[in-house]
């Protein structure tokens, strides 16, 4: 299953498939909290079951997709209200996006489902000022976010089977500004880890000079990209059971780096 921790996001959504939850560090929304009458629900979901041989097929289908988030809506809260985590999470808004996670993760079983995928957005990272303090800041709240959800993954024996990818859809400048930060640029550095992660290794081309006179560097030391951010997310799919011959359609982009492309021996164990 997928679960958008805070709010939607394409990375999730696909072409096909079902479509991902939404989640917030409360866990997901009940429908209709505070009824006006006590059986609404039931009321409801009556409605919708009933068909006539005129039913339309669009109004069928609508009630087909309502009752059934209106079964995901309540089999998720009943699972979410008896969730166990064993480690104390930071209270701030990475910390809580993490303890969801985990929270999440734990009802697995109840929720029939091998293999979850989670979003979850991180913002403040674009320093146009105090670079210095942003990164500080963030980066405290970073680690004690993953830190405390790798402990309770570790306490769960499910390290191994997990994964964490780090990304962003721009770099920022190597030159800083007169605001003491940093502007919008294209290359950038990307994390993964891992209880079966290859950790301690960098892929990826390192500049040959971070000057702009290097082949590498554009304009105020914006670095032109040597791999795709999609090129990690194609053995990360075949890690997670999506067939080779499956990886362009998962990843159409990769196609573009076929010379720097990497398999999933190169990053797993």
């Amino acid at each position: 299953e997928k679960y958008n921790i805070y709010k939607g996001s394409q990375s999730l959504d696909g072409h096909h498939g079902s479509q991902p939850f939404i989640v917030d560090a409360e866990g997901i929304p009940e429908i209709n909290r505070n009824p006006s009458i006590t059986n609404m629900k039931d009321i409801v979901k009556s409605m919708n079951q009933a068909t006539e041989s005129d039913s339309g097929v669009f109004a069928d289908l609508f009630a087909d997709l309502f009752l059934n988030s209106l079964h995901d809506n309540e089999l998720l809260t009943s699972a979410l209200s008896n969730a166990h985590i064993s480690t104390a999470f930071r209270d701030d808004s990475l910390g809580k996006a993490f303890e969801m996670v985990a929270k999440i993760i734990s009802t697995r079983e109840l929720r029939g489902v091998d293999r979850d995928i989670f979003f979850i957005p991180h913002s403040n990272w674009d320093a146009h000022n105090k670079v210095l303090w942003n990164l500080n800041t963030n980066l405290e709240s970073l680690d004690n976010a993953i830190g405390a959800f790798s402990k309770d993954m570790k306490a769960k024996s499910l390290w191994d089977s997990t994964t964490i990818i780090q990304s962003s859809e721009f770099g920022r400048s190597l030159e800083p500004n007169g605001g003491d930060g940093t502007d919008h640029a294209w290359g950038g550095n990307y994390m993964m880890m891992g209880g079966s992660v290859k950790g301690g290794k960098i892929h990826g081309k390192y500049p040959a000079t971070l000057t702009t006179d290097g082949p590498d560097i554009l304009e105020r030391g914006r670095i032109i990209p040597t791999m795709s951010w999609e090129e990690i997310m194609g053995p990360v799919a075949e890690w997670a059971g999506v067939s080779p011959d499956s990886i362009v359609d998962v990843c159409p982009n990769i196609k573009a780096f076929e010379s720097v492309r990497m398999s999933v021996t190169d990053l797993f164990e």
